[in-house]
């Protein structure tokens, strides 16, 4: 059984661990959306509660338009108290990478030892 697919698909679903929400300081949306065309976008409103939104667009020049949780959405810019997007975390990356690698290790180890004969060769 080829367990490369396996291996891939493992690979895959570890992927989001390597990114985090990064906030974006001293930009409005309608600025950070139009330079960076984020795939998605977590606004904070005032009540300090968070939206993600997906596939996030300027609607009407001072509402911010996406999609959650399947449906149409939107904010008014001047209720967005902070905006974040995800990038590329380099502490979980290593972190993911090593983990992985440690895991690796002992399964090997363990498979060698198995194969050893130590008693009743």
């Amino acid at each position: 059984m080829d367990r490369r697919p396996i291996a891939l698909a493992l690979l895959l679903w570890y992927v989001p661990a390597c990114t985090a929400w990064h906030v974006e300081q001293g930009v409005s949306p309608q600025e950070l959306i139009a330079a960076k065309h984020p795939s998605a976008v977590r606004v904070t409103l005032p009540d300090r509660s968070q939206i993600v939104l997906d596939q996030p667009s300027i609607a009407g020049g001072d509402s911010l338009a996406g999609i959650v949780d399947g449906k149409a959405s939107s904010v008014a810019t001047s209720d967005v108290s902070q905006v974040a997007i995800r990038k590329v975390s380099s502490g979980r990356t290593v972190g993911l990478v090593l983990g992985l690698g440690l895991l690796a290790a002992s399964i090997a180890a363990a498979v060698a030892l198995q194969n050893m004969c130590i008693l009743n060769c």
